[in-house]
């Protein structure tokens, strides 16, 4: 998912470690580390806030280091929207 926003970062989340694997230079954070038993619920919950907060503070994002968030947001679309 090459997916970024400017006027808000975007923080991805993957569900499982192959799929973090493959998409490991656009994805923030893999959550597949509880299902392998690396991380608990509570371990994962507190680096995902961490995450955010860091955001939040400046950091940037995996998309926006990618430059990506250029095209995804068109606050007004000119013409038929489908």
């Amino acid at each position: 998912s090459m997916f970024g926003s400017k006027p808000a970062p975007t923080i991805k989340l993957a569900s499982n470690s192959p799929m973090y694997q493959r998409l490991e230079e656009d994805m923030d954070i893999n959550c597949g580390e509880i299902i392998d038993g690396m991380s608990s619920i509570a371990e994962m919950g507190q680096r995902i806030f961490e995450q955010v907060l860091a955001t939040a503070s400046g950091q940037l994002t995996k998309s926006e280091l990618h430059g990506y968030g250029q095209n995804e947001f068109v606050p007004w679309q000119v013409g038929a929207v489908m």
